[in-house]
């Protein structure tokens, strides 16, 4: 149906730049994505618990949390390619539940979207966080032009990550 609105999706990980999906997916084409506008979807966080072995350790999920946020683009898609979104969100970071948001754009509006998110462990997962995931995602932010502070928020938990893990493998040994 040409009648139809566009679906408002929220992308908040590698998403945000298609480069770095095509990274990522090196041999699958990836979906043409429309420019996006700044936003920030409110009462959420990132955790990173969500088992993905194709990452080599735990990647980013987002959960409920009133009062914060997270930086990322709206985008508006046809509907019939909305089938398209859901299987390079899941394809991407694992990200195969579908979830309301609410964001506000840079102009101050207030509203409704979707986004994907990997679903919620069973069990607390063991291992590492995916170093090469919080890297790409600080990545993906820079090229969408997130804020500088937000960007380098990403780089620096990349980077923090990396070193913990590190000295936490090389005490072990």
């Amino acid at each position: 149906m040409s009648g139809t609105p566009p679906l408002p999706w929220f992308a908040f990980s590698l998403s945000l730049a298609p480069e770095v999906a095509r990274e990522r997916l090196r041999n699958t084409p990836v979906l043409e994505l429309p420019e996006g506008e700044l936003a920030e979807a409110l009462d959420v966080e990132l955790v990173y618990d969500a088992p993905a072995p194709d990452w080599g350790g735990r990647v980013a999920r987002l959960v409920d949390a009133p009062g914060r946020r997270v930086m990322g683009l709206l985008r508006r898609m046809p509907a019939q390619v909305w089938p398209l979104v859901a299987r390079l969100e899941s394809t991407l970071a694992s990200a195969a539940e579908e979830r309301p948001v609410r964001v506000r754009t840079a102009t101050g509006a207030v509203l409704s979207a979707r986004t994907f998110t990997p679903p919620a462990p069973r069990h607390a997962p063991p291992g590492p966080i995916s170093v090469e995931f919080l890297v790409s995602h600080a990545r993906a932010a820079e090229r969408a032009a997130l804020p500088a502070t937000y960007v380098e928020r990403l780089q620096a938990e990349a980077h923090l990550v990396q070193r913990i893990q590190k000295a936490q493998s090389e005490r072990i040994r």
